[in-house]
């Protein structure tokens, strides 16, 4: 269970603050929604470029260092946000928030590969991450308003997931070539990546500024870690489930029900009433997220290199999505950026749909559930 506990944790200690941040950019640093989409556009960035490059990295070096590298690194950049809280400024904070987003996207791939070569199932792996989201958001919305607790809170489980990780047994491992740019790689991964873009493009319209928008149905600190909680417990349970689906299936589920889900935030008008919502976006992101990493990881060899791919392909999502997010919420408003993330997921499903038949995928499913029934 050591590698379940270090994604566990992990997730909690990079993922717990995500909802204070656009609440202390806005109210503590008197940033806009559009600068609040920069700042999560920046993380962004910084995320895309370490999650490709220490993915090929844990492919062509090896796991271990990749792996501790990146957790205590991650700690030690939230320690770091602390000190942008008590001394800093807008600009202060911002950096610091970009020097997490990099140091955080050095180790998932070289995590998610170990328990694969450990035949962990990736949905049981993946609800872990979930489950510590959860945990996460939970503990930083008890702090309220004292962010600097939260991220002390945040950097010491980091430090005890990386202490773990000293004790995990790693085997010889195979080390591989892999092209700077794996261009045969890409393409026969086309159909998932560019699926994820789109709809994570438009989820991520929805989450820079969705911790304002649940203020603005009434919400609480404490209750948006609990309307989170809800998506990420759900997650931890649909994961669980998912393993036993073929991986496009669930990619495809993934994206209808996303375009759903999205859509039904536009009808609520209370905080409570968006519970439902969540529950169904943990089907939607579970079955997704977990259809995704099996797709890539049982089609290539190179699997750091094609799920650090996968990462930083939502790390792209989180680049555009945020700016223009940023943009719409304060020119559109709340529900009209949700509305188009639901086209947007719609559009996904299409195109995934459209991919699968043209490389015969889908033939395969039919024949699949034909045999099955």
């Amino acid at each position: 269970m050591k590698p379940e506990a270090i994604q566990l944790l992990s997730s909690a200690g990079v993922f717990g603050p995500a909802i204070i941040v656009p609440v202390i950019l806005k109210d503590d640093l008197g940033a806009s929604e559009a600068t609040i989409g920069v700042v999560a556009g920046m993380f962004a960035v910084a995320g895309f470029a370490s999650s490709y490059i220490f993915g090929r990295a844990a492919d062509v070096y090896g796991r271990r260092t990749i792996l501790l590298i990146g957790l205590v690194l991650s700690g030690l950049a939230t320690m770091l946000q602390v000190a942008s809280l008590t001394w800093g400024g807008l600009e202060f904070f911002a950096g610091v928030r970009v020097v997490i987003g990099f140091c955080s996207g050095i180790f998932p791939a070289a995590l998610l590969v170990y328990a694969y070569d450990a035949k962990v199932k990736m949905g049981w792996f993946s609800s872990f991450g979930a489950a510590g989201w959860g945990v996460g958001n939970l503990a930083v919305g008890m702090f309220g308003a004292f962010y600097e607790g939260a991220y002390l809170f945040s950097a010491g489980i980091l430090f005890v997931s990386f202490a773990i990780a000293l004790l995990l047994p790693f085997p010889k491992e195979i080390r591989m070539r892999v092209p700077l740019f794996p261009a045969a790689l890409i393409r026969r991964n086309a159909a998932v990546y560019s699926a994820m873009l789109i709809r994570h493009t438009g989820a991520n319209m929805i989450w820079v500024t969705y911790p304002l928008f649940l203020m603005s149905i009434g919400a609480d600190e404490l209750w948006i870690g609990i309307i989170y909680a809800f998506n990420a417990f759900g997650q931890f349970f649909f994961m669980n489930y998912s393993d036993r689906f073929d991986p496009s299936l669930l990619v495809a589920v993934g994206l209808g029900s996303s375009a759903l889900t999205f859509f039904t935030f536009t009808l609520v008008g209370s905080y409570w009433e968006i519970i439902p919502s969540q529950v169904l976006l943990a089907v939607s992101w579970g079955f997704l997220y977990a259809g995704s990493l099996r797709y890539v990881m049982d089609r290539n060899p190179e699997k750091a290199t094609a799920t650090g791919l996968l990462s930083s392909t939502m790390s792209i999502s989180g680049i555009i999505g945020p700016v223009i997010g940023g943009v719409a919420a304060l020119s559109l408003g709340f529900k009209a950026t949700i509305a188009i993330a639901s086209a947007m997921a719609a559009v996904s499903l299409v195109i995934f749909l459209v991919e699968l038949r043209r490389s015969g995928e889908l033939n395969r499913l039919r024949e699949h559930f034909r045999v099955r029934a």
